[in-house]
């Protein structure tokens, strides 16, 4: 980089690290921030992009930690872009950890600080955040009115990442509801946006939304081709949750197709995933598809363990209905 008036280049000491977080190459994010000096180390931005590396890398808590002191470090400064950056990565970092009350406090802050600065795409990000907290917490009304103020929005800045995101909730949500055929539309809206992004990871998660809304509509094995693409694309750009979520729907295709041995080893590989990175909504989850795999044949006791589980994980996160359904199954 070249400085004005002769002066010595400009130095950017994060630009690679930068540039790997935005390109969605995590790993290599990760390698440049821990080659960065130790003045450098201190900086709110290396924090922040830690977070940013570590969140999409299944380390919430450590996300959370870094988030939190680069909103504090920039909101000393005065820096209400960087504040308001950081406190939706340190909001994201709560909803992972099923701190919900802590995230939608944090995301409805970075929309209002999206709001004064005329940040639209903060602003369509923030409401999807918000979107996946009513979701959580099975307001599904209330989601999505959210999910389509933000794909209202990302249509508008045209940012195709985030256009998938929202339908790909909104695929989740309206499939929830028993809304089917609408969450067939939103799939294919969701995965035609993923390919306009370009970004393999995002084009993961709108397959495995897609995937279990055309299970639901009984094409088993294109849901089960779905899933498996979407396992690899998880699996190839390091996406664990989206490797948990790929492999619970493909057991679950196999539960519906008979293969019970193939359903039961799908749902442990992805009970095993959402485990190691703590997340207590992928765990209930996987526990759901288990406890729903051993009623069908006929393990009682083990089906009973499962929704017991899984009723303990959404409750940890205050996913109160949640919770009640799986110990009334």
């Amino acid at each position: 980089m070249v400085a004005p008036n002769g002066a010595p280049p400009l130095s950017d000491p994060l630009r690679s690290a930068r540039l790997a977080v935005f390109g969605g190459r995590f790993l290599d994010a990760r390698s440049e921030l821990e080659l960065a000096a130790p003045d450098v180390r201190t900086s709110p931005e290396w924090q922040l992009l830690s977070a940013m590396a570590g969140w999409r890398l299944g380390e919430y808590a450590l996300s959370r930690t870094a988030a939190i002191q680069a909103r504090d470090r920039y909101r000393s400064r005065g820096d209400a872009d960087g504040e308001m950056r950081a406190e939706n990565v340190a909001a994201a970092g709560a909803f992972a950890l099923g701190e919900l009350a802590d995230a939608e406090r944090g995301f409805a802050r970075a929309l209002a600080l999206a709001d004064r600065l005329a940040d639209d795409l903060m602003a369509a990000r923030c409401a999807n955040n918000l979107g996946n907290v009513s979701y959580y917490l099975a307001r599904y009304v209330t989601a999505l009115s959210f999910y389509r103020l933000a794909t209202a929005t990302f249509e508008k800045v045209a940012s195709w990442k985030g256009l998938a995101e929202g339908w790909l909730n909104s695929t989740i949500v309206l499939r929830e509801s028993g809304e089917l055929t609408a969450a067939e539309d939103a799939a294919e809206r969701a995965v035609s946006a993923a390919e306009q992004a370009g970004d393999a990871r995002i084009m993961g998660q709108a397959l495995a939304a897609q995937s279990e809304a055309t299970a639901s509509l009984g094409d088993l094995d294109l849901a089960r081709a779905q899933a498996e693409r979407a396992l690899d694309l998880a699996t190839e750009h390091h996406d664990p949750l989206g490797e948990a979520e790929a492999l619970r729907i493909l057991s679950l295709t196999a539960r519906a197709a008979g293969e019970f041995d193939r359903a039961l080893e799908l749902g442990q590989r992805a009970l095993t995933i959402a485990e190691r990175v703590r997340h207590p909504w992928t765990v209930g989850e996987a526990q759901r598809e288990l406890g729903d795999l051993f009623s069908v044949v006929g393990r009682e006791a083990d089906a009973r363990s499962a929704f017991q589980a899984a009723a303990q994980a959404f409750e940890r996160i205050g996913a109160v209905s949640r919770a009640e359904e799986m110990r009334s199954r």
